[in-house]
């Protein structure tokens, strides 16, 4: 099954929290900064497949792929807290399987294939970062290079969560129609951090009100501005909430969000605070146990309606851990029906290929796991 690779740096990053012991964030700061140079070292190649695959660079790439890759190896103690994460070790271990592929293909003369899988890295820095409720400071001048064009120096920005830089950089993408096939990905990546990183409504508004009027956006990308800057501005108009349940507000925020009517458009506002919110229950630990399948099933649910601003795999994680942590209930019977249907269209939607036998047995098991059956043989 297909996996969403969450950073190789989230251990440490999500470890220097202020809830660490001092001498153990101390301890990891220092992994943070064997990884943060390689990281930036690896910057200008993955930005140019010709210097990475160039003869003359090859040792030098080498030794910086091997570095992130045992630098990696080098975190191993990290909160028992963030291991409770859904998805959360195995993730860090589908990573460094990534890094020792790339390691591998790349010595092998297999450079471009190392090149493309190298390149999922910054985006799933910030996919994680902006799930995961990671407090972290950085220095430009040490984590991004500077040469870099603005687009790659916006993505590496996200990834290191230098969140006003990456800002900068994205705008700066936007005012040069060279770019104008990346506007929706650094358009959605802008609504991110306004909605989920800074939480400023009034700000983002006023922002894609600026986009709307400096910038020639594509059809398309502007109607969906349009709409984020109503939705913004209907939420910088809300009053405090009241206390209540955090949890059922962030669910009455996914499926408003997912409700699109006739018109298919949903609220993506309303789904990234959403998600936000129960995600922020969930790092917390403020979910009852009582009402955890709910939450896990709330985000497997929520992130199959932004595949444009999530790895799809997100989806694929929540669900199948509210199937392994509550089977036969009514959440984990609902999360497999999600999980059953996205992976099915994965595979045939389109091309009409068939569902290959490992992913079958796959299926059958959550199958049997969701509806809690007895006696699963592994037998498709």
């Amino acid at each position: 099954m297909k996996k969403c690779l969450v950073s190789i740096l989230v251990p440490a990053f999500a470890a220097i929290s202020p809830v660490c012991p001092t001498a153990f964030a101390e301890e990891v700061k220092d992994g943070m900064h064997s990884l943060l140079g390689p990281f930036r070292g690896i910057q200008p190649y993955l930005a140019d497949e010709e210097e990475f695959s160039s003869q003359e660079n090859r040792e030098k790439v080498g030794s910086i792929i091997d570095a992130l890759r045992k630098n990696f190896h080098s975190i191993d103690t990290v909160p028992s807290r963030y291991h409770q994460y859904p998805g959360f070790d195995t993730n860090l271990t589908l990573v460094l399987d990534l890094l020792n592929d790339a390691s591998r293909r790349f010595s092998e003369g297999k450079v471009s294939y190392a090149w493309w899988r190298l390149r999922q890295l910054p985006g799933s820095c910030y996919a994680c970062h902006a799930t995961y409720n990671v407090k972290s400071s950085y220095s430009n001048e040490y984590a991004v290079d500077r040469e870099l064009d603005p687009l790659d120096r916006g993505r590496f920005l996200l990834a290191t969560r230098q969140f006003d830089e990456a800002k900068s950089a994205f705008l700066e993408v936007l005012k040069d129609p060279s770019y104008t096939f990346n506007f929706d990905e650094v358009l959605r990546s802008l609504l991110v951090v306004v909605t989920r990183n800074k939480q400023s409504p009034a700000e983002g508004a006023a922002m894609f009100e600026r986009i709307l009027a400096s910038t020639k956006l594509p059809e398309e990308n502007a109607e969906d501005v349009k709409r984020w800057v109503k939705e913004l501005k209907s939420w910088s108009r809300e009053a405090a909430p009241i206390q209540g349940d955090p949890l059922a507000r962030g669910e009455k925020m996914i499926l408003s969000g997912a409700s699109t009517g006739i018109d298919f458009y949903q609220n993506d506002v309303g789904l990234l605070r959403g998600t936000a919110l129960v995600q922020e229950q969930l790092d917390k630990g403020a979910v009852p146990q009582s009402k955890r399948s709910r939450a896990l099933y709330l985000l497997g649910f929520a992130y199959l309606q932004m595949p444009l601003f999530f790895a799809e795999s997100w989806s694929e994680m929540y669900l199948e851990e509210c199937i392994a942590e509550f089977p036969g209930t009514k959440d984990a019977k609902q999360a497999f029906t999600l999980y059953r249907d996205h992976i099915i269209d994965d595979y045939t939607g389109t091309a009409g290929t068939e569902i290959p036998d490992d992913v079958k047995l796959h299926l059958e098991e959550l199958r049997k796991k969701a509806f809690g059956v007895k006696g699963f043989t592994g037998q498709v």
